[in-house]
């Protein structure tokens, strides 16, 4: 079986890198399936789930991005995203906390973070990780 190279990296570290095989990208469009021999594509990303596979095609990883870019070629996946947290390291209680508090303010900057909180909750609410 074949694997792609797939680095994930934040503005403070290389999160993630090695060979998989198969990565779920949240694209700006909808969500992107990356497979080894996949074509040539970039594409901004909007806040979700990043799924990373084995050749086996069970679930290594979940992670949540806030946005960002993916850079996708035959034999690497590159994501730069504005900001990652490891699924299973978000806490419900404390992102509805974060909504609550968001809620009430009325700012370009807290409209953004109530989104990303939203998105958060969706991720953990989802069945797929």
């Amino acid at each position: 079986m074949t694997t792609i190279s797939f680095d994930l990296v934040s503005p403070e570290n290389l999160i993630f890198n090695d060979d998989v095989g198969m990565i779920i990208v949240p694209g700006k469009d909808g969500d992107l399936g990356v497979l080894p021999g996949h074509s040539k594509v970039m594409s901004s990303l909007r806040p979700g789930r990043v799924m990373v596979y084995g050749e086996d095609k069970n679930l290594l990883k979940a992670f949540f991005v806030s946005g960002g870019f993916v850079e996708v070629n035959p034999e690497k996946c590159i994501v730069l995203a504005e900001s990652v947290d490891e699924i299973n390291t978000l806490e419900k209680s404390t992102i509805e906390k974060e909504i609550q508090e968001l809620e009430s303010k009325d700012t370009d900057e807290s409209k953004d973070k109530l989104f990303i909180a939203q998105k958060k909750i969706e991720a953990l609410n989802s069945s797929f990780y």
